[in-house]
């Protein structure tokens, strides 16, 4: 009988055991401590891109603004001969040329970085005369700096002027080519590039050999030759497209 009861309660169990199982409620995740903020999965933000920096082309056309100082002075050998033959004292200040003037240039550059090719067509505005010409620079050498866009250089060549005068009193040199200034020049420059394809730029100049030759007309007072041998110095400031 205790046997037939024991086998009885067996049947039981095993028969409402699944029943519980699948009736028990499941066990909740273990939720944060109170106050504590649940981890969250973390956000990759990609870095903004780099602007890319202004590069340099090879080949531009600008133009400079600037002030120019020509002094010229005639040789001593040639004021006495023209003391011995016109039996006159000249001295040399009597043949000078001491002249200030607005510049305007227009520049062409070719090549990049390294050894390139610089020509100029420069224009000056001086009070008795106006002067054009061109500016040959075959030997230029420049370090295009790409971390702060700047492009320093320095260049070496020589320039040749025509001179036109104003008008003045006497008919014969009014508004007519009354000369000519040739010189050997030497510059240094430097180009920053704010945005790609333009370059604000600056240079000085100095020609330690110059030499020309000019039909004056001072106020109230006939023609005369003025010229000699001095230096030019320049600086000027402009724009490129390059």
């Amino acid at each position: 009988m205790r046997a037939r009861f024991l086998c009885g309660v067996f049947g039981i169990f095993t028969a409402t055991a699944p029943l519980a199982v699948l009736a028990a409620p499941a066990l909740d995740a273990p939720s944060p401590p109170s106050g504590a903020v649940a981890p969250e999965a973390e956000v990759v933000v990609p870095s903004p891109a780099e602007t890319p920096r202004p590069q340099m082309g090879w080949v531009g056309l600008g133009v400079r603004v600037g002030m120019q100082d020509v002094h010229l002075t005639a040789p001593g050998a040639l004021v006495s001969g023209v003391n011995a033959v016109s039996g006159k004292a000249f001295q040399e200040s009597n043949f000078a040329v001491d002249s200030n003037a607005l510049t305007i240039t227009p520049t062409l550059h070719l090549g990049g970085p390294g050894f390139f090719f610089k020509l100029d067509a420069p224009l000056s505005f001086a009070p008795q005369f106006t002067s054009f010409g061109l500016g040959l620079y075959p030997i230029n050498f420049g370090v295009f700096i790409e971390s702060a866009s700047l492009f320093p250089y320095l260049s070496l060549g020589g320039a040749a002027n025509l001179v036109d005068s104003r008008n003045t009193g006497d008919p014969s040199t009014s508004n007519k080519l009354i000369g000519a200034i040739v010189q050997a020049r030497g510059a240094v420059g430097l180009k920053f590039f704010p945005t790609q394809g333009l370059a604000l730029s600056g240079e000085i100049g100095y020609s330690p050999w110059a030499a020309g030759i000019l039909l004056m007309t001072p106020a109230n007072s006939s023609t005369e030759v003025h010229g000699g041998v001095g230096s030019v110095f320049d600086f000027s400031f402009g724009i490129e497209w390059l």
